[in-house]
């Protein structure tokens, strides 16, 4: 199976929940896709204005195929999420995210062909990215970076994507089967 076989593989699992751009572009860095989530939870007494909470929950996921992965593109995702995906798609410009923002999951999904340098691996099990809105009281968002290694048939990613690496283990999604 080749990166972009596993990138339409994803992609169509994604495609009942979430909504799928092709080729988006962030600060001149061109993705092969971004697949947006979010839910509603409520719970209301009688009547649907008689509303005890309200918790409003988001996820972004970038694929990106590449042959391989290095420390300079974890940064350069970094510097993203900084300074564009966190404070646009987050907050939508604002200080703080709406009433209701329970968290929003950032996901950066990279797909290599060619394997993954040492170095590069230790700076994806290291990496962090965590902002907490007033307290908790607006919720969080948080950074998840999930690496398939086509060439050595391995998944793996930061402690922030631990459920997904699991999940996608299990399901053998790259092999082998």
């Amino acid at each position: 199976m080749t990166g972009r076989e596993l990138l339409e593989k994803l992609l169509a699992s994604y495609e009942a929940s979430y909504d799928i751009e092709r080729t988006c572009s962030i600060n001149g860095d061109i993705y092969d896709a971004h697949a947006a989530f979010s839910v509603t939870s409520a719970k209301y007494v009688l009547v649907k204005k008689a509303e005890l909470w309200r918790a409003d929950c988001f996820e972004h996921v970038f694929f990106r195929v590449k042959d391989s992965l290095g420390v300079d593109d974890l940064e350069r995702f970094r510097l993203q999420v900084a300074s564009y995906i966190e404070p646009q798609l987050v907050r939508g410009g604002k200080k703080w995210p709406e009433k209701n923002h329970m968290y929003t999951y950032i996901t950066g999904v990279f797909i290599c062909e060619n394997g993954i340098p040492e170095e590069a691996r230790q700076a994806v099990k290291s990496f962090r990215f965590v902002k907490n809105y007033n307290w908790t009281v607006r919720g969080y968002s948080e950074v998840r970076i999930l690496v398939f290694d086509m060439e050595n048939k391995k998944v793996f990613g930061n402690r922030a994507a631990k459920d997904l690496v699991k999940g996608y283990t299990k399901a053998k999604v790259i092999g082998p089967f």
